[in-house]
């Protein structure tokens, strides 16, 4: 594709994708856009990544592409893995693309209190961590709940592919901050269910991402502490 930046948007409805439709803009962030749409006939989520004008158009498209190349592999690990996560049903890193099956449901945050959730939700994160998969923005925004309270892990644009505990435990320490702002009330009861479920699949190893979360956050007090002085 010549130009390889602005003037690509335009061919993302090229004739090989005719096969799917999208309908209306769901959502815009910083990266990318959520479209809803139709796939044969089937409800689809569509993401695509969006160009970045400040930055070379050659490097625009380099990373558009690797970097929806990589949330393509890993949504697929995950899926593959048995994780509760959309159905990748069409990955073009070219066109900046991942169309995923639409799950219906409400977002984590607005129903967390619901009892059991966050054991679920530490179960998923569980098998998630244990395929060697890191989610990088792991919130009670990113986390739907179907209609059976069965939790689905959303949005790996931030993700990567790791087993060092350090990064296991940023995740971890990142839902307990989601609940801390969430819920302060009841953060403490919903981040010990959420750990009881993760601790049943992960076992002793969940040990260690526990106390790495709270070394983490010690660091972080400790630093917001120094900034202060």
């Amino acid at each position: 594709m010549e130009g390889h930046g602005a003037e690509a948007e335009g061919e993302i409805k090229m004739a090989v994708l005719d096969f799917f439709v999208e309908e209306s803009l769901v959502a815009k962030g910083a990266e990318a856009e959520l479209w809803s749409g139709t796939m044969l006939g089937m409800p689809v989520v569509i993401k695509r990544r969006i160009s970045k004008a400040y930055r070379d158009p050659a490097l625009d498209f380099k990373l558009r592409v690797n970097r929806t190349f990589e949330e393509g592999r890993l949504i697929s690990k995950a899926y593959m893995a048995g994780v509760s996560v959309p159905a990748p049903l069409f990955i073009d890193p070219i066109n900046f693309m991942i169309v995923e099956d639409y799950v219906k449901g409400e977002l984590l945050r607005d129903v967390v209190e619901r009892k059991g959730l966050m054991h679920s939700v530490g179960v998923e994160v569980a098998k998630m961590h244990g395929a060697g998969i890191v989610h990088g923005d792991l919130t009670t925004s990113n986390v739907l709940i179907t209609s059976e309270d069965k939790p689905v892990i959303i949005d790996f644009g931030l993700g990567a592919f790791s087993n060092d505990v350090e990064d296991l435990g940023v995740d971890v320490l990142l839902m307990k901050k989601s609940l801390e702002a969430n819920v302060p009330a009841k953060a403490g009861a919903l981040y010990d269910e959420f750990m009881k479920g993760y601790r049943e699949v992960a076992g002793a190893a969940s040990e260690e991402v526990y106390k790495r979360a709270e070394e983490i956050e010690r660091r972080g007090r400790y630093f917001q502490e120094r900034a202060i002085d």
